[in-house]
């Protein structure tokens, strides 16, 4: 009976290694790394101002810009005088833009006698592109007499955004 136990004995042992060696056999363990990282880049900006129509008399100054404003001081002569200032705003990053705000104010207390007007802006501005727009100021035609305020101040907002993919 004894000679029986230690036959059952070792047949389970050799059993349980003959299991072990085969599972270690079959099995595999799988390692994975992985590393993300984010090169695009956000880049769109007003790259130049100019003025391209100065009426005689009139003075368009030196207009600046930087990356995100524009500057510029008028002197208009007479009734009926218009500059007009074009303006730049590229892409030179990596992600595509849609325009998503454009916001004009005029000052409230200004003078009715000269008017700032906008044309349009290009809606998609993808990667490598550019748009150009026009700020028209204009000293009112129908003027009769000088006003006594001289001044009046346009602020405004272009925002562009990271476009939405289709």
């Amino acid at each position: 009976m004894r000679k029986n136990k230690i036959i059952i004995l070792i047949a389970f042992l050799a059993t349980i290694i003959l299991m072990t060696v085969g599972y270690s056999t079959f099995a595999t363990d799988f390692t994975i790394n992985g590393t993300a990282e984010i090169t695009g880049k956000w880049d769109v900006r007003i790259t130049n101002i100019t003025a391209t129509q100065v009426p005689e008399g009139c003075d368009a100054g030196s207009p600046t810009f930087t990356k995100d404003s524009v500057n510029f001081s008028a002197k208009l002569n007479k009734p009926g005088d218009e500059i007009i200032y074009e303006v730049t705003i590229e892409n030179l990053g990596t992600i595509d833009a849609e325009l998503q705000t454009i916001i004009f104010t005029e000052e409230i207390d200004g003078i009715e006698e000269i008017n700032y007007t906008t044309s349009e802006l290009k809606k998609d501005l993808n990667v490598g592109d550019s748009t150009t727009f026009n700020i028209m100021v204009t000293y009112v035609k129908n003027t009769k007499s000088i006003p006594d305020v001289k001044t009046k101040t346009l602020t405004g907002i272009i925002q562009y955004v990271q476009k939405e993919n289709a």
